[in-house]
């Protein structure tokens, strides 16, 4: 029988309990939950709803419940709805029926809207963590490898020479600005507790909720009771930064995925972090980047729904607030084990530096540098420009990239290049020229370096 059975609430069918009951996902917030109740107990104590005795033995019973459900021996019954009323049912049978009363002065509705924004922060923390060390393996692999060159590229075609640590760090700085977001979705989460607003009007009993606030990490207790027992900004908020990440990795995935390809091979996947073809023995497949980026997708789908879930609810507590923690909680543990096992493959990729070297020979990227060479000398950029596509026309007419030109070719069309700037014309000193802010000059790429550790 169910804690809540009366004769004024009988027993649930076993299609709508299961319907309505919300154990599955609860059984991931048990220990913010059961923090939130042993604060709850210490408040009742304090104002002698219970005992002291009382408190310590209901304090003891989520102890041991704690216990049992992270080794899996918990009894969970569906037909107590929820992990509050399991709880209270545990409780009671523990300690001979105290768990009757601890839910003084409370409802299930401000229990788990904390009980979420604490599981909220706490993720947050973890994620903040884990993209930290994300970070920290792309730092390492773009310094054993700072002297790599490569084609940058524009529309994914090349351009113009940058250091290979330049393109690898450009996506640190995107998760960079994904810590941000989810430190202020910790702060956000606690920034005021909802415990204490029961149902929706607030409490009736004088406990101490700014103590408990303190306790549970809060700034501070409840402002507006009727607010917080309905808001679910802090699953948004990680929901909208785990979508935000998700974009950032998936950029970064594909950039593996591209660099690692057999037309590309640029990068090597380490056989640890990538699975080989069930028919091909010849393959490497980059299934941890072509996951993550999927996984992205629906990241930005869950954070979609989620917001759409809660713009049309009227003020205060509704039952469509129970489906936000199925999303929230599959974004929340899927980010985890994504961002977890990520560092480890970018940690081992290997770079073929003799591949790197070939590329460059493509794409005439350093025609740029032959206009601005023009332009130093006094011509216009835009009449530069209109000279050196002409040298790129030639060079293409001769199968060669336009450094490799003739120079009786080049001074065909123009004086304005000699053999003394063709022979300092490198894809090193042309890196070396963007020595300013943001620039992939190497002591540009020690600054960043610098600040990202």
């Amino acid at each position: 029988m169910s804690v809540l059975t009366t004769k004024f609430q009988p027993s649930k069918s076993q299609l709508l309990a299961s319907f309505t009951n919300g154990v599955r996902p609860d059984k991931e917030l048990y220990e913010q939950e059961i923090l939130v109740q042993k604060a709850w107990a210490k408040g009742l104590s304090e104002i002698s709803i219970l005992s002291s005795l009382e408190c310590s033995q209901i304090l003891d019973a989520l102890t041991l419940a704690s216990q049992l459900i992270a080794s899996d021996q918990f009894d969970w019954r569906e037909e107590d709805e929820d992990i509050h009323m399991n709880l209270e049912r545990f409780v009671s049978d523990q300690t001979q029926g105290l768990g009757k009363k601890m839910h003084a002065g409370r409802s299930r509705n401000d229990l788990i809207a904390t009980t979420v924004k604490l599981h909220v922060a706490d993720s947050s923390s973890e994620v903040i963590g884990l993209i930290q060390n994300l970070i920290a393996s792309m730092v390492t692999l773009a310094q054993k490898n700072a002297d790599v060159i490569i084609p940058g590229m524009t529309h994914l075609q090349n351009g113009q020479p940058i250091r290979w640590s330049h393109a690898l760090l450009g996506h640190a700085w995107a998760f960079k600005r994904d810590l941000k977001k989810f430190k202020a979705t910790k702060e956000n989460a606690l920034s005021v507790m909802p415990l204490g607003s029961a149902a929706l009007a607030g409490t009736t009993l004088a406990i101490d909720l700014e103590k408990i606030a303190k306790d549970l990490g809060f700034e501070s207790a409840p402002i507006n009771s009727y607010d917080s027992v309905g808001e679910r900004d802090s699953v948004i908020d990680f929901l909208q930064a785990s979508a935000h990440f998700g974009a950032h990795l998936s950029r970064l995935a594909e950039d593996v995925i591209y660099w690692s390809s057999a037309p590309v091979a640029l990068v090597e996947l380490s056989p640890n972090w990538s699975t080989g073809s069930s028919i091909m023995p010849n393959k490497r497949n980059p299934d941890i980047a072509e996951l993550a980026r999927a996984k992205a997708s629906l990241w930005m789908g869950d954070a979609h729904g989620v917001l759409t879930l809660v713009k049309g609810l009227a003020t205060s507590y509704a039952s469509d607030l129970h489906e936000t923690k199925i999303p929230y909680l599959r974004v929340a543990n899927d980010v985890k084990l994504t961002l977890n096992i990520f560092s480890y493959f970018i940690a081992e990729l290997t770079i073929n530096k003799k591949r790197a070297q070939e590329l460059l020979n493509q794409g005439h990227i350093l025609a740029t540098e032959l206009a601005n060479h023009l332009t130093d000398q006094g011509v216009p950029f835009r009449e530069a420009y209109g000279v050196v596509a002409g040298l790129v026309e030639k060079a293409e007419s001769k199968k060669v990239q336009v450094h490799q030109l003739d120079l009786k070719d080049i001074q065909a069309l123009t004086s304005g290049i000699d053999q003394k700037f063709l022979d300092q014309l490198t894809f090193e000193a042309t890196v070396e020229k963007r020595k300013f802010s943001g620039g992939s000059a190497s002591k540009e790429i020690e600054k960043q370096i610098s600040c990202l550790k």
